[in-house]
């Protein structure tokens, strides 16, 4: 290579011994040229590579952005699943805690529902005056703590939705809801039984069963009979019971006074109204001690036992009225325990 006088450059190329020597004549501006040109292929090589880096670092960017977006996303699903799974555990719990206090309920009322059997089931088997009571009478004695034909009644066995929610309660996989669902009913329908069985005790209250007297002797039974003043025949409307001046009277049953004062033949005498059309009446009393309007319960002291009006001597004269009439006494006090 060797440098011309026209500022020129010369380059020889020598491909061996036997090979044509070749010759190249470039002008200093070329020579200069070259090398920038190479730097700016290079350097836009470069530029390029740096462009396409950058391009796929800004899709790479992106891409991060939106798998952070949708990471927020999950975990936001995710923390929302968790607290409606926390809200369920809450609303679970509180149900087994109000489905425990309704249990309680349930046994408290069972509870009352036993005692009631307990303290008034023997009634059922007692004497039954049927045939000489009324109707009505006869009903409320057959009624009285027994199941009725059209399902009113109530009974002390386990119900089926007893035996039912039993199975539940043993089962591995328990419906809390359905179980709730279950005491509601059982609740009802133990609430109606009770319900009921204060109706039939509050029937049973109103029977005048209840001996008047702490003497049971009777002198004088019911119907026809010799009259001690005349000495002729005469209806007896009641039976008389012997007794001690003084003696206490008591209510046969629960009720209202409806009557009470005095009368030539009567003399000091009660009148109490048990409802569905029965009234005792006590007569000869020595002393009134139940004032019209009161309300009285089976076994109070109404008055003493004593000798006024037209009496032989101090005994009590018993009556019980059904619809106005009179009807024998005996079949109502045999009831009594």
């Amino acid at each position: 290579m060797k440098r011309t006088a026209r500022a020129r450059w010369s380059f020889v190329l020598l491909r061996g011994a036997d090979k044509t020597v070749r010759q190249f004549q470039f002008s200093k501006r070329s020579v200069v040229a070259a090398p920038a040109a190479a730097v700016l292929a290079v350097s836009g090589c470069i530029a390029g590579v740096q462009l396409k880096s950058q391009l796929k670092i800004n899709h790479l960017e992106d891409q991060l952005s939106e798998q952070s977006s949708q990471l927020s996303q999950n975990t936001a699903k995710k923390e929302e699943a968790i607290a409606a799974l926390q809200r369920e555990i809450n609303r679970l719990s509180n149900q087994s805690k109000e489905l425990a206090a309704k249990a309680n309920d349930l046994q408290a009322l069972e509870t009352k529902l036993q005692q009631f059997i307990e303290k008034y089931g023997a009634l059922t088997s007692s004497a039954d005056p049927a045939g000489a009571l009324g109707k009505s009478s006869a009903d409320l004695k057959v009624k009285a703590l027994s199941a009725s034909s059209d399902g009113d009644g109530y009974t002390a066995s386990p119900s089926p939705e007893m035996k039912l929610m039993a199975a539940l309660a043993n089962g591995s996989s328990l419906d809390l809801e359905a179980l709730n669902e279950m005491v509601d009913a059982m609740e009802q329908t133990m609430a109606h039984s009770f319900r009921l069985a204060q109706q039939r005790q509050a029937e049973l209250d109103a029977i005048p069963s209840g001996w008047p007297t702490t003497s049971r002797t009777m002198t004088s039974g019911f119907g026809y009979r010799k009259d001690p003043f005349t000495g002729k025949a005469i209806f007896h409307a009641g039976i008389d019971i012997a007794g001690e001046s003084g003696d206490p009277v008591f209510s046969a049953a629960n009720g209202e006074v409806i009557e009470s004062g005095y009368s030539s033949s009567e003399g000091n005498y009660v009148v109490v109204d048990h409802g569905n059309g029965l009234c005792s009446v006590y007569m000869h009393l020595k002393q009134i001690e139940a004032r019209e309007g009161e309300t009285v319960v089976r076994g109070e002291k109404i008055g003493l036992l004593g000798s006024t009006g037209r009496s032989t001597g101090p005994h009590l004269h018993f009556q019980i009225m059904q619809s106005d009439k009179a009807v024998n006494p005996l079949p109502y006090l045999k009831l009594a325990k």
